[in-house]
């Protein structure tokens, strides 16, 4: 995993504009989890204080992070090991929780090999990301230093995570935009521009901070049917724009 994924990520989740983009991560992840039932979820790498999972309803969740990284949790099981050999059986997982995984993940296409690897068939794929088409990627576009995070992140686009998931045989279910504000530090801007958030919404999701991908992981033996690419929500996913929104369409 990226030395940055865990120790500096969280950090970073912990202040301010981390809280106020972690919070709308966790409603939209409360608004696609809660209905999901099954054994064991995983969610790899840390994203603050609090697990993401505490949304789903599963019997055994864990939370992953780098060996030596302090995790604090009353209700996910914390592990520590690396993530290009994750400490699954293979076939054994049915929920895996990349939050911004992918964007430090020095290695992401050995990560999702993993995740594909330790995924039951029907398994699912829950991926956050920042994407690089917003004020957010011109923000690490133009910045004059990228050491810090999220600046030093990969910024994944969602047409490129797409080809991915296809090769590894995924079918990417529902997509959420998430954050129209500009990342700004300032608590007071945030609430100035929160208009933004509805607006952006229904105007210019593509602008949108970051993606919510539910994917899940297709059966063996499973023949995969294309649709029609006149199809709204298909000829999003097969653009450089991101997914329709949830609910939405």
């Amino acid at each position: 995993m990226h030395k940055y994924q865990d120790r500096h990520f969280s950090e970073w989740a912990a202040s301010s504009l981390g809280q106020s983009l972690l919070a709308l991560e966790k409603r939209a992840l409360r608004d696609n989890l809660a209905n999901l039932r099954g054994g064991i979820a995983v969610q790899i790498g840390s994203s603050g204080p609090q697990p993401l999972l505490d949304a789903c309803h599963y019997a055994h969740r864990f939370l992953l992070t780098a060996p030596g990284q302090p995790a604090d949790s009353t209700s996910t099981g914390i592990l520590h090991a690396a993530t290009d050999s994750l400490p699954f059986e293979s076939n054994s997982v049915d929920l895996c929780l990349l939050p911004h995984s992918l964007d430090f993940s020095a290695i992401p296409h050995e990560l999702l090999r993993e995740v594909d690897r330790v995924l039951v068939s029907g398994g699912r794929l829950v991926l956050l990301g920042f994407n690089p088409y917003s004020m957010w990627g011109l923000r690490k576009m133009f910045a004059f230093r990228t050491t810090g995070v999220p600046w030093n992140g990969r910024f994944i686009s969602m047409r490129r995570l797409r080809d991915w998931l296809q090769l590894l045989d995924f079918d990417i279910h529902t997509g959420t935009m998430l954050y129209y504000r500009p990342p700004s530090g300032s608590h007071a801007m945030r609430d100035r521009l929160a208009f933004l958030e509805k607006a952006g919404n229904r105007w210019w999701p593509m602008l949108a901070a970051v993606y919510l991908l539910v994917a899940q992981k297709n059966e063996a033996g499973m023949t995969v049917i294309e649709m029609n690419r006149s199809f709204r929500k298909v000829s999003y996913l097969n653009a450089a724009e991101p997914v329709a929104m949830q609910g939405r369409r």
